[in-house]
């Protein structure tokens, strides 16, 4: 069907009899997905964070609100889901509590950003989290004291949650090849929890590479996408190596790439994601390294899937690295076109604008929807409340259609110009 060249491919679309445009619809389809962490139950969060003992039940009612939570994902239309990490009080404690080797503590590290603008950091005097958030609040997170390795008892752990979630998905009759599980890098481990023993950061990366093979053999093993969490290719530059230079945090983050990929040596790169971001928190972000300065480097990790924020004020525009930088064969780009650090709902449009940056670049057979990164990186931190979380995803999804159908039409474009 001849199309007015002066109308706008998102307009043009409604132009087309319906039957045509279901058909197009039909054949090219833009997958979504989210970073991980989802709002927590409130009634649980006592026992998630420790606060409370977890009652004799906590296992029901943690596997009843583990396919809430799937469904509540579908009922959205979202494509590739996960339990949003209900049972972690956060991202890397679960995996870190797996290990041996952690007996001592240390200052948490604090981001460069924060440090430099204390009129707004100041605020967060008293609050404890990961990071120090101010200078005001001493924050101690444990440190590695001896040697690693992955015990019996977190293995056991770790199936007791791998199996939560499979049986889950089953009872809803989720494919479990569309449900990821997600599990912290060795560098982001090391981010968080300081270095005590080896005194040598390579040596250091290596032994938390060994010990996490475990854990990433066993998500694999139970039939789940393997999600690698590696905000310490973007967050470490202001935090860890805010004192280094850039080529020293480059060559570390060389290092981290490296040593990740040993310990997923056994694992198909198409049935692994990564996920690097610049820290989940709204902060002023000045400080953060550019993408086009560590993308290089992210490129060469063995996961098929790269998700990675692309929407927030800082890192909207960094679409623009794709037009210098080739996404090698096989690579699958998963652009945050949510901000998980607002309330403000995207307009499905803004959203379909965002993805269509990167399919102009890459190919709309190579993006997924995704979010920048957790919508509540540990349990009862959130930014964003449930019912606005549900509601941006959903935009999301009408937003990939759209996009979906800007792809096609760009495709028949194209097609009619050659």
């Amino acid at each position: 069907l001849p199309i007015s060249q002066d109308i706008e491919p998102d307009f043009a679309r409604f132009l087309i009899p319906t039957p045509v445009r279901e058909a197009i619809m039909a054949s090219v389809q833009i997958p979504t997905t989210h970073v991980g962490s989802l709002p927590r139950p409130p009634a649980l969060l006592p026992f998630i964070r420790g606060e409370q003992p977890k009652p004799a039940d906590f296992g029901a009612l943690l596997s009843k609100e583990t396919e809430a939570v799937l469904a509540k994902q579908i009922e959205a239309g979202i494509d590739f889901v996960n339990d949003g990490e209900l049972g972690r009080r956060d991202y890397v404690t679960a995996a870190r509590q797996r290990l041996t080797g952690f007996g001592s503590a240390k200052r948490a590290v604090g981001a460069a950003d924060l440090e430099e603008m204390t009129e707004y950091s100041d605020k967060f005097e008293g609050r404890k989290g990961l990071l120090s958030l101010t200078k005001k609040t001493e924050v101690e997170n444990p440190a590695c004291s001896g040697e690693i390795a992955y015990t019996d008892e977190g293995l056991k752990d770790l199936q007791e949650e791998i199996g939560r979630v499979c049986e889950s998905a089953k009872a809803k009759g989720i494919p479990l090849e569309k449900v990821f599980f997600s599990s912290p890098s060795p560098g982001t481990l090391a981010n968080f929890f300081p270095d005590d023993y080896f005194k040598d950061h390579t040596k250091y990366l290596e032994a938390l590479s060994k010990a996490m093979k475990k854990e990433y053999d066993a998500i694999y093993a139970s039939g789940l996408t393997l999600q690698v969490d590696c905000p310490d290719l973007g967050m470490g530059r202001h935090t860890q190596f805010k004192d280094k230079t850039l080529a020293e945090f480059q060559e570390a983050a060389t290092t981290a790439v490296r040593v990740m990929n040993e310990a997923v040596a056994d694992i198909p790169a198409e049935r692994m994601r990564m996920h690097v971001c610049w820290g989940n928190y709204p902060g002023p972000h000045h400080h953060d390294v550019p993408l086009a300065d560590i993308i290089d480097i992210v490129l060469t990790a063995k996961p098929k899937f790269l998700s990675v924020e692309a929407c927030n004020p800082g890192h909207g525009h960094e679409w623009e690295v794709f037009e210098t930088t080739k996404l090698p064969p096989g690579k699958v780009i998963m652009p945050g076109v949510l901000d998980t650090t607002t309330s403000h709902i995207e307009h499905p449009k803004l959203v379909a604008q965002r993805l269509m940056n990167y399919v102009r670049l890459v190919g709309v057979e190579n993006v997924v929807a995704c979010t920048d990164c957790g919508f509540s990186t540990a349990a009862g931190a959130m930014n964003v409340p449930t019912d606005i979380v549900y509601a941006k995803l959903q935009s999301m999804v009408k937003g990939a259609q759209i996009a979906s159908e800007m792809a096609e039409e760009l495709k028949r474009k194209r097609a009619r110009t050659q």
